[in-house]
């Protein structure tokens, strides 16, 4: 099961992923999460929009990222602080763990 955690002092919630077989796989599963937490169940249409846009601007920086680090195709596990002041989803930062596996 992915984690979800919360810091009381700042209101910082933190999301991680499962380790998944690609960087890629990773950032499908919080694709699935983002959808299936803010965007789905959003009041209103504007904190809806405002969501989708903050997911991918943060989306498009993950992508990019993974590409230029050449760890698309390698295992990794994504964790994303964020905080949602009014349903809206605004990230703070996020974090690309990657695992290279190698048989042993």
């Amino acid at each position: 099961m992915e984690g979800k955690g919360c810091d009381s002092m700042t209101g910082e919630k933190v999301w991680r992923s499962k380790i998944a077989p690609t960087c890629r796989g990773a950032i499908f599963r919080a694709k699935r999460w983002f959808y299936g937490t803010y965007y789905s169940k959003a009041a209103d249409e504007e904190s809806r929009e405002k969501s989708r846009e903050n997911w991918a601007r943060l989306a498009r920086m993950l992508v990019e990222k993974s590409n230029a680090e050449g760890a698309s195709d390698k295992a990794a596990r994504l964790t994303i602080y964020y905080t949602d002041e009014g349903g809206v989803f605004k990230p703070i930062r996020a974090e690309i763990e990657v695992f290279e596996l190698k048989p042993v």
